[in-house]
């Protein structure tokens, strides 16, 4: 009979041990689909990078709006664009949207200009950039250059 309360103690305890533990791990950080230099030329929406995103730079223009963004989870950046022309149809402007790393490293996507009467949102691949500064640069169809200051 010796034994068995002994054995019974010992599962008690091993079960008030491991329910210790479960309660004291913390949350885990939301998952993402990618880590380090492995993020550069992804997709920010697609790996879950974009699910703690905040935004660090901003250039506002009458047509648009050119944002740096930043997951501090992945430890990337990618520049975005809101293109609100004025009007109820609102025609966009094509052209290249880069996301410019201060080593000149570069991300960027090419866009037609589209005619919807909704606000179009485009961004870039994300860049891996803990330490370097980068930019959202945006180069229209007739060539004018719009950026943010660096980020």
């Amino acid at each position: 009979m010796n034994s068995k309360k002994r054995l019974a103690a010992f599962i008690a305890i091993i079960s008030l041990v491991f329910s210790a533990m479960t309660l004291a791990t913390p949350p885990a950080a939301h998952a993402v689909g990618c880590y380090g230099d492995w993020c550069s030329g992804q997709d920010a929406d697609a790996t879950g990078c974009s699910a703690d995103a905040v935004t660090t730079q901003i250039y506002n223009h009458k047509e648009f709006s050119l944002h740096v963004r930043w997951s501090p989870t992945c430890k990337t950046n990618w520049a975005r664009i809101f293109m609100h022309s004025p009007g109820w149809i609102k025609c966009t402007r094509s052209g290249y949207l880069k996301a410019v790393q201060d080593t000149g490293y570069t991300q960027q996507v090419y866009f037609d200009a589209i005619c919807a009467p909704v606000v179009t949102v485009r961004y870039t691949p994300m860049i891996y950039s803990p330490a370097h500064k980068v930019r959202a640069v945006f180069v229209d169809q007739n060539n004018f250059t719009y950026s943010t200051p660096w980020s």
